[in-house]
This record gives C-alpha cells, sequence and structure tokens, in this order.
C-alpha cells in the first residue's frame, strides 16, 4: 500500500514537473509545426489537381477533402501563432518578475498613479501560463473529429477510384454514415458506439474544455473559429474552380484571362494547367503549339457522350476520341487540327494532347483563342447523366509577330 502510494506521488511530481517546464518544447513545436503547416496547402492542392486530372476524381469530393484539410490546417495555424505570440508575453513577463521581484513600488511613482492597486507581476505570469496551456490543446479537440471524417471520406472516394463507382454511391454511403453517428451522439441511452466515441481522446478533451469553460461558450468559440477560418481556405482554395472542367468560366475570368494560366513563360509558380496552354504569348512561326490537358475522367466519357448525342439537341460530331471534346476557334473562326499526339508537357510534365494551330494567314497583331466543350455531367441523385455545351471553356489572346 506504501509502495502505491509513493509512486503516486512519485507521479504526480513528475506531472508537476513538466508542466512547469513544458514551455520549452511548446515553442520548439510551434514552431516546427508552423513552418510545415504552411506547406501543406499548396501540397495538398497540387495531389487534389492530380486525382482529378490522371485519375478522375470528381471536383466534389476533390474540394470536400482539400476544404476539411484546410479548416483542419488553419485551426492549428491560428492557435499556434497565438500560443507562440502569448508565449512571448510571458517570457518578456518572467523576465520583468525576475528583474523586479518586488514588483510595483508605489512611493517612487507620481502621486496620481499611488492610488491604484497594481497586482503583483507574477498575477499575469500565472494566468499567462494558464492561457497558454489551454490554447495549446484547444485545437486537438476541433481538428481531430474532423479529421477523421476526412479520412473516412477519403477512404470511400479510394473505393470510388478503385472500382470507377459513381459518387453519388459514395456520397449516400457517406452522409448515411454521418447522420447514424449523430444520431446514436445526440441519444441519451448509453451505447456501445456513444460510449466509445465519447471515451475518444478528443471528445475527452471537448468535455474538459466544456466542463471547465461552459458548454455554450465552447459551442459559440468553435463556431467564431471556423468562421475566422473561412477567409483562409478560401485563400487555399484560390484558382481550384478553374479544374472543374464541366463550368465555363465566370465572366470575370472570360474577359480579364490571366497569363499565367495559359502561357508557360507567365507560370512563374510552375504549376500544372487547368484548361489549354501554349508556351509563349508571342507566336513568331507558322505554327502555335497548343495542349489540352487529359482529364481521365472525360476521356472515359465517350462512350456516354455519344450515346446521348443521338437524342440530345446539341449540334455536335461524334466524338471519336479526347480531341474530338473541344473546339478550338480563333478569332471566331472555327480550326480544324489534323493530328494530336499524346505528350507529357509543361513544367509538371502534365499529360496532354499536343497539336499544332496554323496562324501563319494571321495578320500580325493581336488575336484570340477560344475553346468550346462538350461536357458529360454523371449522375447525382436525381440529376446529371446527360450533355452540355460550354461555350465559353477557355480564352486567351496572343501576339503574332
Amino acid at each position: 500500500m506504501e509502495q502505491q502510494t509513493d509512486k503516486k506521488q512519485q507521479d504526480l511530481t513528475w506531472l508537476e514537473h513538466l508542466q512547469k517546464n513544458s514551455w520549452e518544447p511548446e515553442v520548439i513545436i510551434s514552431g516546427i509545426t508552423l513552418a510545415v503547416l504552411f506547406i501543406i496547402p499548396s501540397r495538398l492542392f497540387d495531389f487534389s489537381v492530380v486525382l482529378i486530372q490522371d485519375y478522375g476524381l470528381e471536383q466534389i469530393p476533390a474540394q470536400l477533402i482539400l476544404v476539411y484539410f484546410s479548416l483542419i490546417i488553419t485551426v492549428f495555424k491560428i492557435f499556434l501563432v497565438i500560443h507562440l505570440i502569448m508565449r512571448f508575453i510571458w517570457a518578456g513577463m518572467l523576465g520583468i518578475t525576475y528583474a523586479f521581484p518586488d514588483g510595483v513600488i508605489k512611493e517612487n511613482l507620481f502621486k496620481y498613479s499611488q492610488s491604484v492597486d497594481y497586482p503583483h507581476p507574477t498575477f499575469y505570469l500565472v494566468k499567462l501560463e494558464r492561457w497558454c496551456s489551454m490554447i495549446y490543446g484547444f485545437p486537438i479537440s476541433v481538428a481531430v473529429p474532423i479529421f477523421s471524417i476526412t479520412g473516412y471520406l477519403s477512404a470511400l472516394i479510394g473505393i470510388y477510384l478503385v472500382f470507377n463507382l459513381d459518387f453519388q454511391v459514395v456520397y449516400v454511403i457517406f452522409m448515411i454514415t454521418m447522420v447514424i453517428l449523430a444520431g446514436f451522439s445526440i441519444v441519451k441511452k448509453s451505447n456501445k458506439l456513444k460510449d466509445s466515441i465519447g471515451k475518444s481522446m478528443s471528445s475527452t478533451i471537448g468535455a474538459v474544455y466544456q466542463s471547465n469553460l461552459g458548454k455554450w461558450s465552447f459551442i459559440s468559440f468553435s463556431i467564431v473559429l471556423v468562421a475566422i477560418s473561412s477567409p483562409f481556405i478560401s485563400q487555399d482554395l484560390k484558382g481550384f474552380s478553374d479544374f472543374q472542367t464541366n463550368v465555363n468560366l465566370d465572366d470575370s475570368q472570360y474577359d480579364w484571362p490571366k497569363d499565367q494560366g495559359y502561357f508557360e513563360e507567365y507560370n512563374s509558380e510552375k504549376k500544372r494547367f487547368a484548361r489549354v496552354w501554349t508556351t509563349k504569348k508571342t507566336v513568331d512561326s507558322e505554327f502555335m503549339q497548343l495542349y489540352l490537358p487529359r482529364y481521365a475522367r472525360d476521356e472515359n466519357s465517350i462512350s456516354k457522350m455519344n450515346e446521348l448525342l443521338s437524342s440530345d439537341t446539341i449540334q455536335w460530331s461524334t466524338v471519336n476520341g479526347y480531341q474530338d471534346q473541344f473546339r478550338i476557334y480563333i478569332n471566331d473562326s472555327l480550326i480544324h487540327l489534323g493530328k494530336w499526339s499524346k505528350v507529357r508537357a509543361g513544367h509538371t510534365g502534365q499529360m496532354a494532347l499536343f497539336g499544332q494551330v496554323p496562324v501563319g494567314h494571321l495578320k500580325p497583331g493581336l488575336h484570340e483563342l477560344r475553346v468550346e466543350k462538350l461536357i458529360y455531367l454523371p449522375p447525382f441523385l436525381s440529376t446529371g447523366n446527360e450533355l452540355r455545351y460550354r461555350k465559353n471553356w477557355a480564352r486567351f489572346e496572343f501576339v503574332k509577330k
């Protein structure tokens, strides 16, 4: 019995010592983690684009995963930045406490300040220590559940890609699972699923915060945190809509085309191209090198397109190959290219069709190239399994010397 008591006392002493000296590893971990977290979003963006173009992942699931991961990363960023700032303030207060152990000496102040009851610096030091420790653990209660949902969705998407399923199947399974989990979590009666979720680390941490800070304060703060994260998530997703091939360019993209999205010479970030691209804005030869990025799901939809074309009102020729899903216009004149080659091109070596557009007959000056596209919308719940015609799918201007 005495040995158990001694062991418990040793554990408590060790824990107290660890708590007192935890600020050093906290600062190191925060700094290193922040450096990594600022790199991850762009890598996730690039990986999602690869899944869309090369493996046929649809835009909706790719964007869902990107949003969830971006939310998790943003939550950690916010708290780690706040934690570092507070630790710097804490370190300053610690120095003040050491340099001036007596705190405020009222006799040395101006008379109008002597009536104020100044607390000792250790008061704020202890308060800052408590807040730093509390802030460091809060993201786990928010991020881990979202990460679990994201991991489950990623597993379903992996099955969807391997077995070439319709996304609607995956979506229905995902939503049913979420409804079942939510139902078991809110019922008052105890059950195995509710107990296993409740005893998890993230749920325990959440319960600790709720019981000490107040359940409504905890919920309100979580909602505010998600709202604060929204602008950062939007920034992480900037440009991702360009890879949504079933829609036209919006008005601003059409009227003000971004050169970095169409010309290799302006693509300084060396990203993948979403719509169509060439090497240089100025063409000084008889032909312009043109690349059509490959989208695996569009390529695999050729048979579906031909089935629907026979009964659809869209005026489009039979699709014999991937290149037949596109119409290329220069100054509103339809251009027919005799041959397309499969290549790996661009800064990233992405798969594309390469063709040479004749421009020798054009006068020197500014000209427009526009691309139209035939789109197949896969079935999704009560919609889809139909064709769409996109007139303003891509557009850029080039200079003929």
